[in-house]
């Protein structure tokens, strides 16, 4: 028996071109126009409306994950553990 433990990755430059793509069609800007926090906070937007998908389809193929303990690797856990290991590493 292993305990599986499920999670994405945020996949950053894929993510940063569907959201690029979203601006630019909806409303006509660059990614530069917003600046670095509004561009964040809509890759954050974008992540909660399609981030869920993965999970949904893993979900009904049945996979026998703890579900509980779904993790995401821009999650506060997971990237304070990243840049922690980065520095003692570094």
């Amino acid at each position: 028996n292993a305990l599986w433990i499920p999670g994405s990755d945020h996949a950053s430059i894929a993510t940063e071109v569907k959201v690029v793509e979203k601006i630019r069609k909806e409303e006509g800007l660059e990614k530069e126009d917003l600046g670095r926090e509004e561009f964040l906070k809509r890759v954050w937007d974008w992540k909660e409306e399609f981030g869920g998908k993965i999970t949904q389809q893993c979900r009904k193929l049945g996979d026998s994950c703890d579900w509980e303990k779904e993790r995401f690797t821009m999650d506060e856990g997971c990237n304070k553990a990243v840049k922690e290991f980065f520095v003692r590493l570094y």
